[in-house]
């Protein structure tokens, strides 16, 4: 549209200044277009802090209001094409992360729409000097977004690697037999596990964040701006060394108990280390200070707060602008919520199951530690393991999850393909997948092959519905391409497949001379194993946290 450029005067002293509902329906805008981040935030331990950035943003807004730019002259605007493409890609883009919370890149256009829209606002209400005043504060938003997968799967793997090897090799330096298997550090009286939350990248994404808001609070040129948040995820990665250090040292001479002990204090412990030096650091950087900003801060401190220009054409446009990008979000947060209760209610349930072990004497079922069921966030497990009349040695895990929107995020982090590499195992072949039906219940199994230094390992996988279909992607969350991906959520999406209960039955056997003997086995033990019936699964037990 274009905007007129002699509005009536009577309402152009009106709109001189914004009304409340504006501002309003900005936040507003923002409470749709990031409410499918809540559950990362809530539920991903690296990025709990996402919560507080939007909190951040808004601060810095404030902040930066006192001194902001006078507004440029009104000019005509056309801003109806871009609007409407902006909410054509919310609208394919919201109910498609519906159906997975975790698609990374699904969340990344959102949050970048938001930004977008609000960079649009600042040029549409204060023009190019506006726009330029307040972009930091809004590109703070991209803070809160967890990194891309392809990022984050071999850096977390990577740094667990490198942690133990690290910790293990200091250890050998002072004396202390350690060895180092994949995330594993094997001690003399107990096996200390490196875990995710330990790898460093929760340190490393803190102070990714800590910087930036170092940065801006201290008015950093952006060169400094650059070198604080270098130095402070440095400060991170050697903070959490010095943590797996100082637990290992704990469990070489206390034992596992003292991990359990000391795990949460050592990782405060960190973070104080790690924001105490970030400030250092910036106090340090702080004596000179960004030109432009100080200028303004002068300026203000001799003339009082800068008066806005009267151009009451662009606080029209603006509340134009406002309306349209919210209406556009609210109908399509509306249709998406709308669209899956009606979905759901037609999808099919499939029959509850639960496990019976096997009797043997070597039968154990041990506890799950609080940082495992942390990470794995099942409602319900049970765990066995036992060697059977073969000499066979047998691993089980039966996880169930209830229906929640998080359920595939988790399922796509925890598979055999990424958990078994970091226990020192080597995927070797995946063997054709088969279905099979127990008791009148359908499995699909993925069948696997691992190996160790020492023997070979054949796993077979799991993945059980409540109802509906298992989703497409469980496994494949890293190597689809993004095409790929967004046609499979627009399925699901069109399936009404999100928040579905889950159950996982994951096993492995370490004996069997070839495929087809461990395949047999495998099916014997399934038909003994599987009971129908949701029946009455132990709460997650609490074990030694290592």
């Amino acid at each position: 549209m274009t905007t007129n450029l002699n509005p009536r005067p009577g309402r152009a002293l009106q709109l001189t200044e914004l009304p409340w509902s504006n501002w309003v329906l900005l936040l507003a805008t923002g409470v749709i277009s990031l409410r499918p981040l809540t559950p990362t935030w809530n539920d991903n331990p690296n990025y709990s802090f996402g919560w507080l950035i939007p909190l951040v943003c808004l601060f810095f807004f404030i902040e930066r209001w006192s001194a902001r730019p006078l507004r440029q002259a009104a000019e005509s605007i056309r801003f109806t094409i871009p609007l409407i493409l902006w909410g054509v890609l919310f609208f394919a883009f919201r109910p498609a992360v519906e159906t997975d919370p975790d698609w990374r890149p699904g969340l990344w256009v959102l949050v970048g729409l938001y930004v977008a829209a609000l960079l649009g606002w600042l040029w549409t209400y204060g023009g190019v000097a506006w726009l330029r005043h307040f972009a930091f504060p809004v590109c703070f938003l991209f803070l809160s977004l967890p990194w891309f997968f392809e990022v984050e799967h071999p850096l977390v793997q990577g740094l667990m690697r490198w942690n133990a090897v690290l910790v293990a090799s200091s250890l050998q330096l002072i004396g202390i037999s350690a060895v180092p298997e994949g995330n594993l550090i094997q001690l003399q009286n107990c096996q200390l596990g490196v875990e995710e939350a330990c790898s460093g990248i929760l340190s490393l994404q803190a102070s990714l964040m800590m910087g930036c808001l170092l940065g801006e609070i201290y008015r950093l040129l952006p060169w400094n701006r650059i070198g604080l948040v270098v130095a402070s995820m440095g400060l991170a990665l050697l903070g959490n060394y010095l943590r797996t250090l100082f637990l290992a040292l704990m469990a070489f001479y206390s034992g596992p108990g003292a991990v359990t002990q000391w795990h949460d204090t050592a990782g405060y412990s960190i973070l104080v280390f790690t924001g105490v030096g970030s400030w250092l650091t910036a106090l340090c950087l702080g004596r000179v200070k960004e030109p432009g900003v100080l200028a303004v801060d002068e300026q203000n401190l001799k003339s009082g707060a800068l008066e806005l220009a009267d151009h009451p054409v662009r606080g029209l446009n603006a509340q134009r602008f406002t309306i349209v990008i919210f209406s556009m979000a609210l109908f399509a947060e509306v249709c998406t919520q709308a669209w899956f209760v009606w979905r759901e209610s037609a999808l099919v349930r499939h029959p509850e199951w639960t496990v019976r072990w096997p009797a043997s004497e070597s039968l154990q079922e041990p506890a799950l530690s609080d940082i495992t069921r942390t990470a794995l966030r099942c409602d319900s497990a049970k765990i066995a393991q036992w060697k059977d009349g073969q000499g066979w040695k047998w691993t089980s895990y039966w996880l169930r999850y209830d229906p929640k929107p998080y359920t595939r995020v988790v399922l796509g982090w925890h598979t055999p393909d990424n958990c078994l590499p970091t226990v020192g195992l080597t995927k070797d072949r995946d063997y054709p997948a088969f279905t099979t039906s127990v008791n009148g219940i359908e499995f699909y199994i993925e069948p696997k092959k691992f190996l160790s230094k020492e023997s070979t390992i054949y796993l077979f996988w799991v993945v059980y519905p409540d109802s509906g279909g298992r989703p497409a992607d469980t496994d494949t969350r890293i190597s689809a391409p993004f095409a790929t991906k967004f046609r499979t959520h627009l399925q699901d999406m069109w399936n009404g497949y999100r928040g579905v209960g889950v159950e996982t039955l994951e096993t492995a056997i370490d004996g069997p001379p070839d495929y087809d003997a461990a395949k047999a086995g495998y099916l014997s033990l399934l038909r003994a194993a599987v009971v129908p019936g949701r029946g009455t699964e132990p709460d997650l037990m609490t074990g030694t946290s290592h």
